[in-house]
């Protein structure tokens, strides 16, 4: 019966209606007519099936995981910085690190990078690819736990932001 409801469902029954008024009524089911599947057991029968575990603390693979290294925020943070310096704005012959795009690249202890970033303006044509690189690219770098990203247009980006090489590079200087 299912079968052939899904199949009306799904648009794909050929055939005529042959299911009674019956079998697709929404009247309630008489319970006395369904087997009787419960069983009554004693609490003692039960818990013949229980398996118990008694625990005195972690384990040692559960204290192994709960030590975690410290995190060398400086260094996480260069290798972070040094990943968004092989990003490019494909409008910019230069990284987006020194074009000024990256506003915050701040590890926790945790091993999580705070990574805050703009765009050259609101209606960049790589607002819809610059981003999600930047993001997956942040996350790739070794000893990044996770990324809380967060794309701003506030300060709005400008040239001033720009590092004395990328303006040597683009002759803004």
């Amino acid at each position: 019966m299912f079968k052939k409801l899904f199949s009306r469902f799904a648009g794909t029954d050929d055939t005529k209606d042959e299911t009674s008024e019956s079998e697709l009524s929404d009247k309630p089911v008489d319970a006395s007519t369904l087997p009787d599947t419960s069983e009554k057991k004693s609490e003692d029968e039960r818990s013949e099936n229980l398996t118990y575990i008694e625990s005195s603390g972690p384990s040692e693979n559960e204290e192994e995981a709960s030590t975690v290294e410290p995190v060398d925020k400086e260094a996480l943070r260069d290798r972070v910085e040094e990943m968004m310096r092989t990003i490019f704005d494909p409008e910019i012959p230069v990284n987006i690190y020194d074009i000024g795009l990256i506003y915050k690249i701040e590890p926790r202890d945790d091993g999580i990078v705070e990574l805050i970033m703009t765009l050259t303006t609101p209606n960049c044509p790589a607002a819809g690819i610059l981003p999600g690189e930047v993001e997956s690219k942040a996350r790739s770098v070794d000893g990044v736990k996770d990324v809380e990203f967060e794309l701003t247009f506030d300060p709005p980006w400008n040239p001033d932001m720009m590092s004395e090489g990328a303006k040597l590079e683009l002759g803004m200087m």
